[in-house]
């Protein structure tokens, strides 16, 4: 009889010192890196409808029906879930404070449990990428519900990591068919870091007329590869591909300013209108331009497109690379790779 009173205090023992062992509340977080912009990333955290299209928690049942706020996103915005699934059940969450393309802060409600919190924090990084931290906090409990944070922590931590791996399908799927990013020669878009360069050429001024300008460029083209090669003893190989920097190009005025010439690292004395041009290293959006050379409007066009869905602020002094000889190319096969300086 001693035997069994003493298992039986010990038991309560036991009992009694566990909840001092057990945490209280759960802190679970997780990372992610997009390859999208911070406002697009942040538009499916905001908008709950979006939201729901993602969350692993929301997507477990297939049949759950959810019930949304008019308008369904920004600060007070809510929508509840009814689920026959007993691990679902009823609950609620909403947008309690935000910072747009910053921060996100929300409620949640599990039944009766509704002291839950959740927050996504958005931070842009250079490339363009957008990482998440998106975190969740339970209520504070007691004992025996405190055992339940200890069995819940792995689940709810691997909701956020598959609700992040969903978004980011999501997010990949729309913009490779809105905004392609695929091989840089087939005109898809491409960032890249490029080294400082020298340019070597003369600075032409021209209205915006295509063969006004088309004139001024081949004779520069000429004037230059003739002083590089005959007076210099420089090598095709040496002088490469022609290349335009564009200073200016206003519609509006009808100007166009920029310099014909070619990349060149030997040094090459300046005279008359031959002159060095530095272009400094940094970050650049790049494509290649595929046909006739009047069609590359278009492309720019496709560029700054791509530029404003990736939250890329771009610098007006672009640069063309005509990578084959339009004397003996067809119109159709010239292929012009752009250079656009990303400023942020």
């Amino acid at each position: 009889m001693k035997k069994i009173l003493f298992i039986l205090l010990l038991l309560v023992v036991i009992l009694a010192i566990i909840p001092l062992f057990l945490p209280k509340t759960l802190h679970v977080e997780q990372e992610y890196v997009y390859d999208a912009p911070t406002g697009q990333v942040f538009d499916h955290f905001n908008d709950l409808k979006k939201f729901t299209a993602f969350d692993a928690w929301s997507k477990t049942d297939p049949n759950i029906k959810l019930n949304y706020s008019s308008p369904s996103s920004g600060e007070g915005a809510s929508y509840q879930w009814e689920s026959k699934d007993r691990n679902l059940g009823k609950g609620s969450m909403s947008i309690t404070d935000l910072r747009e393309n910053e921060f996100i802060d929300y409620k949640l409600q599990f039944g009766e449990m509704g002291d839950n919190t959740a927050q996504a924090i958005f931070q842009k990084m250079e490339d363009g990428k957008t990482k998440v931290i998106w975190s969740f906090d339970s209520g504070e409990a007691g004992y025996p519900f405190q055992v339940f944070n200890v069995l819940m922590k792995g689940t709810v931590q691997n909701n956020l990591k598959q609700g992040m791996i969903n978004l980011d399908s999501i997010l990949t799927k729309y913009n490779a068919a809105n905004y392609p990013n695929q091989n840089i020669d087939s005109g898809g878009m491409m960032v890249v870091e490029a080294p400082a360069k020298r340019l070597f050429g003369v600075l032409q001024q021209t209205t915006t007329l295509d063969e006004e300008m088309s004139t001024a460029m081949n004779e520069s083209f000429g004037l230059v590869h003739s002083y590089l090669k005959d007076a210099n003893q420089l090598t095709d190989e040496q002088i490469g591909p022609p290349v335009v920097l564009w200073k200016q190009y206003d519609t509006d005025a009808d100007a166009a300013l920029f310099y014909c010439g070619f990349f060149v690292q030997k040094n090459i004395a300046e005279s008359g209108d031959f002159e060095f041009v530095e272009i400094p290293q940094g970050k650049f959006l790049s494509t290649v331009h595929n046909g006739a050379y009047d069609a590359m409007g278009v492309t720019y066009a496709r560029m700054k497109k791509f530029a404003e869905s990736r939250g890329l602020e771009l610098s007006d002094n672009t640069y063309d690379v005509y990578l084959n000889d339009a004397t003996t190319t067809p119109e159709t096969e010239l292929k012009t790779q752009i250079y656009i300086p990303i400023l942020k």
